[in-house]
């Protein structure tokens, strides 16, 4: 007897057969993928309380070969086992296998929950989803060997200007150091490379008369600036050895520094507008634009300044102004940011601990932070500022200046592209000027 459910039986087996076969099919035309690269690496710790570990970025060199932090852990950071985060070129791709080489020499194969003493890593090894193309890595976990925030010093040379010296200024120019000094009626010159700072050559300056105040110098573009108070007209010297006057179309009371704009800068300075002291911008001094009036707070003569220019900020751009006399001829006791807004200047005062003294202070830009050396009973100490200029905290221990190190006021300090602090000279406890160089750097920047 023929069964009715015959024809039906045998057409869900021959889709079922067919189904398979299509499953088949599409198995067999697959192409997996033969990128074997790294897309997304970073590490986590349970030991890491702080977080630091999960915020490092890491590097993936991937012409090298090679996976690492730029920027090092902190001095003395250790942990004994991470988690691994490792991501090929999408979500929806992953790696057919990975291999971990470990010192002394050990192969593990990668589990995403595995605990790995990430001391001992040394290389990993991606295969692709291709399950034939490898590509290898090597792996460097930096930590700093030593504390990155001590400040290292060595003295360059002493007595490189012959006496007698009466006042001096060192400025950084096409790549030489200069410093001038007066002596007796005379403005002299010495020059250096910004590399060296032991060797120094006299060269011969013409065109400065012995009036000019060394204090005012200014490098700003392919030339210096020099103002001479008794005549409050300005110099200028493309070499730093040739000076020439220039007509200045106002009178010249005090030349503040580059003023650092994400527009363009110029020199601020603060010039006689009918009796009324007035800031005006300029970028030779053939012409000037004025601005607001001068505050009485913000002094005119013997004060530190520095160009605050901060690379990873479009608004952080100003000067800072400290120490020094007023118009009135009182002491400046603070700390002033000096800021160009809507064609003006403003002016914030910082918060500066009273116990530090601003008498002869010199102000310097470092490690992106505004510092300022000063003196504290019997020696100088750094004072620097985390929130742009605003409050000041005295240095730690470790950049305490070492024991040989004169104590000292009006110092010239300049920081160059090679992360060095440059100190030069400066006026002794006793009143007599010094002759000497210093420099130093944070470990940081040594690459310990």
């Amino acid at each position: 007897m023929r069964s009715k459910y015959f024809p039906l039986a045998s057409v869900l087996v021959i889709t079922l057969l067919l189904f398979s076969s299509c499953l088949n099919s599409s198995d067999e035309n697959i192409e997996y993928s033969p990128d074997a690269q790294i897309y997304a690496f970073s590490l986590s710790s349970r030991a890491d309380t702080s977080g630091l570990l999960s915020a490092t970025q890491f590097t993936i060199d991937q012409v090298n070969g090679k996976i690492f932090n730029k920027e090092p852990l902190p001095f003395q950071f250790h942990v004994d086992s991470v988690l691994l985060n490792i991501s090929g070129q999408s979500s929806y791709s992953s790696f057919a296998q990975v291999l971990l080489k470990l010192q002394p020499d050990s192969i593990i194969l990668w589990r995403q929950s595995d605990s790995v003493a990430v001391d001992r890593l040394l290389e990993i090894t991606v295969t692709a989803p291709d399950v034939e193309t490898t590509k290898k890595y090597y792996f460097e976990l930096n930590i700093y060997q030593q504390d990155p925030y001590i400040l290292s010093w060595e003295e360059r040379v002493n007595n490189y200007l012959p006496i007698p010296v009466e006042s001096q200024e060192t400025i950084a120019f096409k790549n030489l150091f200069i410093t001038y000094w007066l002596s007796g009626t005379e403005i002299k010159a010495v020059t250096t490379l910004a590399t060296d700072g032991v060797n120094w050559t006299e060269v011969n300056l013409t065109g400065l008369p012995h009036t000019v105040d060394l204090s005012t110098l200014v490098a700003s573009g392919d030339a210096v600036y020099l103002l001479d108070t008794a005549s409050e007209s300005i110099y200028k010297s493309t070499d730093g050895m040739s000076w020439n006057p220039v007509a200045v179309p106002y009178s010249v009371k005090a030349m503040y520094g580059e003023l650092p704009s994400a527009t363009g800068g110029g020199i601020l300075t603060a010039v006689d507008l009918n009796n009324t002291l007035t800031f005006a911008k300029t970028t030779d001094f053939t012409a000037m634009t004025l601005m607001n009036s001068v505050p009485a707070e913000i002094p005119l003569n013997d004060f530190s300044s520095a160009q605050i220019d901060d690379p990873n900020s479009y608004s952080i751009k100003y000067i800072l102004l400290s120490g020094g006399t007023r118009a009135d001829t009182t002491p400046n006791n603070g700390i002033w940011i000096l800021q160009e807004k809507n064609g003006k200047i403003t002016y914030i005062p910082s918060r500066v601990p009273v116990s530090v003294s601003l008498r002869g202070s010199s102000l310097f830009f470092y490690d992106n932070k505004p510092y300022l050396m000063t003196t504290s009973s019997d020696k100088n100490i750094l004072i620097y500022s985390e929130n742009s200029g605003l409050d000041w905290i005295e240095a730690g221990e470790n950049q305490q200046f070492p024991a040989d190190f004169n104590k000292r006021t009006a110092a010239s300090i300049i920081t160059d592209a090679d992360n060095y602090i440059w100190i030069f000279g400066g006026i002794s406890a006793t009143q007599t000027q010094l002759v000497d160089v210093w420099r130093g750097r944070l470990n940081k920047f040594a690459g310990i």
